[in-house]
């Protein structure tokens, strides 16, 4: 589906008018056992869209001006069982010349993803009332259920990658520019993870479950730019015997069940209060545990440890999460900070997404207008890039609710 910006991309479905116009025919290969009806984009340098659909054979048909073109797609099927396909592929500098029609091959690449997304991350706190600075002990993410059929996932965890903050020096990159840990397809879960209790975890068709990252207290008793996390159908972490600080975890509300606490398996630095999630720049991701084994079998495997920079010691411990067993992922940067480095791969997260803390911004997903005006239903955009997927929204969603 093609998103626009306003006053920057003009986007055009038929022949354009007053140019010397050429036709150019892109075969896409490699994709989906559909070949009909899957969009393709041509983007030129000036910003101009054209889009059109594939027909039975995968050919999408265009008539352009001539210049400098990037061809595009990236399409989703169905969810089976909680699971879909998505389609990603590019190909620049198209050279279209008046007189020579020209016909190119699009190769597509499939990534396995799951209906269970990540909507909405809040993590850079707000201004406190009396203006003397900020409070961040506010945390929470919101996960969904993005189709219509019931989703049941052998355990759900939620993990994080170093650096903490994306201005942090990184030194898992490789002589060739590239994580050292993407070749071997798995995601370091850095210190410790968070998971939920019992032995399945359950999504409604488009259900949504808030977690608490913090207190699952109501904040706005004592800062009114803050969000409520004590409702009954919300899930919090929470795990004193593993991590000790008040302030992080105060008592979760009374409301909010024990069965509903998130567990902690650490393995890293035990100096440690509280989980390092960071305030301005998380790489943030929720997978399941890979086949056959709990999220707490999983954490104790001291056989799958990976560390950090290369450095053998308990600070700089992760687990090795197969690329296969990630649901979601979302890469933040910080706005206050030209340097950044990725963390999360290209098949997790093709890109990112800036914040700017300490104001009560959030990054939440966009919703997929097409698809949700197709299913009757709000529909979250997924296609594994958080610079397509994600805005920074003002006002975290659950402010004031």
């Amino acid at each position: 589906m093609l998103m626009m910006v306003a006053g920057l991309l003009a986007c055009h479905n038929d022949e354009p008018k007053g140019y010397d116009i050429e036709q150019v025919m892109v075969q896409l290969v490699d994709g989906p056992a559909q070949r009909e009806g899957i969009e393709v984009r041509l983007a030129d340098s000036r910003g101009t869209v054209f889009t059109q659909t594939t027909d039975a054979q995968g050919v999408a048909t265009f008539m352009v001006p001539a210049g400098v073109y990037q061809a595009t797609v990236s399409w989703a099927g169905e969810p089976v069982d909680g699971w879909r396909t998505i389609y990603n592929g590019a190909m620049s500098s198209l050279v279209v010349r008046h007189g020579q029609p020209l016909t190119v091959t699009l190769q597509l690449t499939g990534v396995t993803s799951s209906a269970i997304i990540i909507r909405e991350l809040y993590v850079g706190g707000c201004q406190k009332d009396d203006g003397s600075g900020w409070f961040y002990r506010d945390k929470y993410v919101i996960l969904a259920n993005n189709s219509g059929q019931r989703v049941t996932l052998p355990g759900l965890c939620l993990g994080i990658c170093t650096p903490y903050n994306s201005y942090g020096i990184n030194k898992n990159y490789d002589e060739t520019g590239q994580l050292n840990y993407e070749h071997e397809g798995f995601i370091p879960a850095s210190s410790s993870f968070w998971y939920f209790q019992g032995e399945q975890v359950v999504f409604e068709p488009w259900e949504q479950k808030v977690i608490a990252l913090n207190g699952a207290i109501d904040h706005t008793l004592a800062y009114s730019n803050s969000v409520n996390l004590a409702k009954p159908d919300y899930y919090c972490t929470f795990d004193i015997d593993q991590y000790a600080s008040t302030s992080a975890y105060p008592s979760p509300s009374e409301l909010i069940p024990t069965s509903h606490y998130l567990k902690a398996v650490r393995y890293g630095d035990q100096m440690e209060s509280a989980w390092p999630l960071s305030n301005t720049s998380p790489a943030f991701f929720i997978f399941t545990p890979p086949e056959g084994m709990t999220p707490l079998e999983f954490g104790n495997d001291a056989t799958n440890v990976w560390y950090d920079e290369g450095r053998a010691l308990p600070t700089y411990a992760c687990r090795r999460v197969p690329v296969e067993c990630v649901l979601d992922g979302v890469e933040v940067f910080s706005t206050a900070w030209d340097e950044a480095t990725k963390r999360l791969t290209a098949a997790v997260d093709v890109g990112h997404i800036s914040m700017t803390a300490r104001q009560g911004h959030s990054v939440e997903r966009r919703i997929d207008q097409v698809e949700t005006a197709r299913q009757g239903h709000t529909v979250y955009q997924d296609t594994n890039n958080s610079t397509a997927d994600f805005v920074e929204r003002e006002h975290a969603s659950l402010h004031n609710e």
